[in-house]
């Protein structure tokens, strides 16, 4: 098991630059975790989608029906005073912080494409390429 980010699961759902690669990472393990905050902000990115006109208003539906059932059940709550610390102790937004708080509870990777969070959480955040090349 893994925490995926949001930019994960955006570059796995749809066309983007590190599509393959979140491809590769799905296939070395298809098991992600993500707390809740990650549906709102995969729908926001197909919100903008639609609004630029990359999407239609039905594909951002599929594509947030395939996220969810990717995730299943490991859409997992994280502890408000965990992610205030996190956010603190990272310089990280509590959106970010949510990610790292809960791969630091599951005591698994975070693997991500957010720069912050990289710099942030050293401890728990590995880069989406050097996940795939460390497996």
């Amino acid at each position: 098991m893994i925490v995926v980010d949001t930019n994960v699961v955006v570059h796995f759902i749809t066309d983007g630059r590190a599509t393959e690669d979140a491809a590769a990472l799905f296939d070395e393990d298809g098991e992600w975790a993500a707390p809740r905050i990650l549906m709102s902000e995969f729908r926001n990115v197909l919100v903008g989608m639609i609004r630029r006109g990359a999407i239609t208003s039905d594909r951002a539906k599929v594509m947030s029906e395939r996220a969810a059932a990717i995730l299943a059940d490991r859409i997992t709550p994280v502890e408000s005073a965990q992610v205030l610390d996190v956010a603190i102790e990272c310089d990280l937004t509590a959106y970010d912080a949510e990610f790292v708080a809960l791969a630091r509870t599951l005591d698994v990777p975070l693997v991500t494409l957010d720069g912050g969070i990289l710099d942030g959480a050293p401890d728990v955040a590995v880069r989406l390429r050097a996940f795939l090349d460390a497996s």
